[in-house]
């Protein structure tokens, strides 16, 4: 009984200096993350607009993430005006990560993942429309796959250039 009682004291103990409280600079990358969901998108956006480096990519990126998002919400409900103009922010916003990325030398790889993830989701966006539709996303993705195209002979020269599309 007592040899048990000092193990649940033991772990009781490990699992407090483990605990968010204790050790709550290490963990702001993550509560970081966590406020982004439950951010705005124009409070998502203001943060992005005033970070620099790599971190203004990753919060370009995620605003971009969520534009994208509700730009196909927008599609899904025939407000093809409204849709567009967000598919136009979320390239703005794609060309500002690349080139923060680009600038401070940070999370140039991260960038470029994120930036193929974006386009393939926007072409499955684009592919989800009318085929009169599709002409402006078709244009948005081929315009992310230049950013990322000229991000990725940022980081290993010309003979990263791709060679066809994937």
């Amino acid at each position: 009984m007592g040899l048990l009682f000092r193990r649940m004291a033991v772990v009781l103990v490990l699992a407090g200096l483990g605990s968010p409280a204790s050790a709550g600079f290490a963990l702001d990358g993550v509560r970081s993350l966590a406020l982004g969901e439950t951010q705005s998108a124009s409070e998502l956006k203001a943060r992005a607009d005033a970070a620099s480096g790599g971190e203004q990519a990753k919060l370009c990126l995620e605003y971009a993430r969520r534009q994208l998002s509700d730009a196909s919400n927008l599609f899904n409900q025939g407000d093809l005006e409204k849709g567009q103009g967000e598919i136009r922010e979320v390239v703005d916003y794609a060309h500002k990560a690349a080139n923060a990325a680009s600038a401070s030398g940070k999370h140039l790889k991260e960038t470029e993942i994120d930036l193929r993830k974006l386009a393939k989701r926007m072409h499955d966006i684009g592919e989800s429309l009318a085929f009169e539709d599709r002409d402006p996303v078709r244009k948005a993705v081929d315009e992310i796959e230049q950013i990322r195209s000229d991000l990725m002979v940022r980081m290993w020269g010309p003979q990263a250039e791709p060679k066809g599309k994937s």
